[in-house]
């Protein structure tokens, strides 16, 4: 009998010694990774369309390609109604049907759009839309003194009743408008046009297919051209999430196809994608460090609040929108995937944002299981502080987040972040891509990451 327990207690010894030497292991090799959000090519993105115009009965599937964001419109139940008017009108004129739809709404085709609506008007929820300034999209990696800064201009369309959208269970468009303005130029000036326009068709969650089951995905995405050029589909968007790796010729930026380059930044699910809900607190953190010149002058950060002033009413009434559209975006979230870190993102903005419309600073918006980031652990604001802004543009949804301090300070990240962190990594591996990082921010990253 004795010899039995001595025999199970060397298993047990053998087996956590084996454990132990595995863990050392997968510390000391090297992990091997891809820095930059995926590419794509021209070719999946054409086979991707073709697919969605026959899922979706959106155009055909040779035809789509000659599609609009008016054929958006329309496909949604908003016959008549334009890109271009989606692109200018005022967030307030398009969420009220009565001031929509009057003679100064500012409507080309107001005749089309009311004989469209037939015995259902519009309801004042059919349109959300906010605008606000936007550094993820900004190339950091340009001199500041010619930086132009970013701006998003996001239209949510609830799809109408009898709609070809309805009738194939999409419930919902989110139209997200990307504009780029000079240094201390006015942003959403009269002339301002989209240089790349993503749409993503929400599908009703009853219809969503299981997981590794056949059927409609969670969401699907289109993207468009500027108006000035026609405003066609577009295969990719062009950006510069990859900018310090790029040549300058190109201007800091690369395409991105669809929806390879879509799907990295939502989920990493091509059939289970998520909607990222807005970050206003990220925005005016970026104020206090890379965008200090905008906080001198008081660029309003949600615009249409036209002040940075928290108690206004006209502050509360432009954040009450973008509450609106998390409060959605979490809903879809919460049902894709309930585990992933945007999920847990979007369930602590709403939970800090019930009532509150201020700026709540990083340390108070950790997610994750233990250990949490906190105010009294020495150092802990610091390195938050540093990833925050040098990573959080690819690591807030793009395989984690930095505000998960577990995970991101389990053995495998660690390894890969210690081997990504180094001056000498190699090109697209080298974290982050889109610009340098400094020598004193790469040391305080490094020594936070050894410490822990």
């Amino acid at each position: 009998m004795k010899s039995i327990q001595n025999a199970s207690r060397f298993g047990r010894n053998f087996r956590f010694g084996s454990f132990l030497i595995a863990m050392t292991m997968a510390l000391s090799i090297p992990v091997v990774t891809k820095a930059d959000v995926p590419t794509g090519s021209a070719e999946l993105a054409q086979k991707y369309f073709r697919t969605v115009s026959s899922n979706l009965s959106f155009s055909t599937p040779d035809e789509i390609f000659q599609t609009t964001l008016d054929d958006v419109a329309a496909y949604l139940g908003y016959n008549g109604l334009t890109g271009a008017e989606l692109q200018n009108l005022d967030p307030k004129t398009l969420m009220n049907p009565q001031s929509l739809l009057s003679p100064s709404g500012g409507l080309q085709n107001a005749t089309t759009v009311l004989f469209s609506l037939g015995p259902v008007p519009y309801r004042p929820d059919d349109i959300l839309a906010t605008r606000f300034f936007a550094p993820k999209i900004m190339d950091i990696n340009a001199p500041v003194a010619t930086r132009k800064n970013g701006w998003r201009k996001l239209v949510r369309l609830r799809a109408r009743p009898g709609s070809l959208a309805q009738v194939h269970h999409i419930t919902t468009g989110i139209i997200l408008f990307n504009f780029f303005t000079d240094p201390g130029a006015p942003a959403f000036a009269p002339n301002d046009v989209s240089i790349n326009t993503q749409v993503m068709l929400l599908t009703d969650p009853a219809s969503v297919a299981a997981p590794n089951n056949d059927g409609m995905d969670a969401l699907y995405w289109l993207d468009y051209g500027p108006l000035t050029n026609g405003g066609k589909l577009s295969l990719a968007l062009n950006a510069s999430f990859d900018a310090n790796e790029l040549p300058h010729t190109n201007n800091d930026v690369r395409p991105y196809f669809v929806p390879d380059g879509c799907v990295a930044c939502h989920g990493i699910n091509r059939n289970g994608p998520l909607v990222n809900y807005l970050d206003t607190d990220h925005w005016f953190d970026r104020l206090d460090n890379d965008f200090t010149n905008l906080k001198t002058s008081g660029v309003p950060v949600i615009f249409d609040a036209g002040t940075n002033d928290t108690n206004s009413v006209s502050f509360k009434l432009a954040f009450d929108v973008i509450r609106r559209f998390n409060a959605e975006a979490d809903e879809e979230v919460s049902r894709i995937q309930p585990k992933h870190d945007e999920a847990l993102a979007s369930h602590k903005w709403l939970m800090l944002h019930a009532t509150n419309c201020g700026h709540v600073l990083p340390l108070g918006r950790t997610i994750g299981p233990s250990p949490i980031w906190s105010a009294q652990i020495a150092g802990d604001a610091e390195a938050l502080s540093a990833f925050n802004q040098y990573c959080f543009r690819c690591h807030g949804t793009v395989k984690f987040s930095v505000f998960n301090k577990a995970g991101l300070l389990n053995f495998q990240l660690r390894g890969m972040l210690q081997q990504v962190l180094q001056p000498d990594a190699a090109i697209g591996v080298k974290m982050p891509p889109d610009r340098p990082l400094p020598d004193d921010v790469r040391t305080l990253m490094l020594n936070f990451i050894h410490q822990q």
